[in-house]
This record gives C-alpha cells, structure tokens and sequence, in this order.
C-alpha cells in the first residue's frame, strides 16, 4: 500500500498564465477609468444637487466600483478552468454585474434618502468607466485570444 497521499500537481495549463496577466491588466486599467469617472461623478452630483447628490452619488460609485472589482476577481478565480469555462466565468460576471445593475437601480427608484438621479447616472457612469477600462486593458495586454 504505497500510495502517495499527495500527488504531484499537474503542470498548469498553458491559458492559466495569460488569463491571470489579462485579469491583471484589465483590472489595472479599469481602475484608472473607474476611478476617473467616479471623481467627476461626485463632483458633478454636489454641484447639481448639494448634500442628497453627494449622498447619492457616493452609493453608486461604490456599488459600481464593488460590482467592477467583483468581475475581475471572477476572470482571476476562473483562470484555472478550462478557456470554455473562464469565458463562461467572464459572461455570467458581465451579465449578473447588468442584473445587480438593475436591481439597485429598481430598489432605490423612489427613495428620498439620496438623490435618485446622480445615484443611477453615478452608478451607471462608473460601471461603463470600469468596462471602458476592462477593454482598453485587454487590447493593451496583446495577448493571444486564439490558439492555432
């Protein structure tokens, strides 16, 4: 009975490194777009609409932001799937980021705690900043998308 209680890892497979160095590169870049876009949102939600668009404008570039960093943090745990399944991953973040979109936009529709308006142009503004970001990150990457 000399079985090896732990065997050896098998070898990575060769998409794992470049699905990691493109999570990392879309990540960097959407931050930049992320965050960019979120300075001009507050600043624009309290000039518009004083403290309720501060308020406002503040919840929705953190959802924004939370729900970018969580679909990259999705591409990075799915890189060890198979490519079908990393592109499965990066599908069902994109489009559960767009129904978690909807719902806070649909919760918070007729609230009188914040301002509705610079909230949902607030989250909505960073959201398309941090995608922005995502695809200038990928192309600046260079890395094969096709394996011949």
């Amino acid at each position: 009975m000399s079985e090896n209680p732990d065997p050896a890892p098998a070898a990575e497979q060769p998409h794992v490194r470049t699905v990691l160095r493109l999570a990392a590169a879309m990540q960097k870049a959407a931050i930049v777009g992320g965050v960019a876009v979120s300075v001009v949102a507050i600043v624009l939600s309290v000039l518009l609409r004083g403290v309720p668009g501060l308020i406002g404008g503040l919840l929705g570039v953190v959802i924004g932001l939370a729900l970018g960093f969580i679909g990259t943090a999705v591409m990075k745990g799915t890189a060890r799937a198979t490519p079908g399944g990393v592109m499965v991953g990066a599908m069902a973040s994109f489009a559960g980021k767009f129904v978690i979109l909807l719902v806070f936009l649909l919760v918070f529709r007729g609230t009188t705690l914040f301002d509705n308006q610079t909230f949902a142009f607030s989250l909505l503004g960073v959201t398309v900043g941090w995608i922005a970001g995502e695809v200038v990150g990928f192309v600046r990457a260079k890395a094969p998308s096709v394996d011949v």
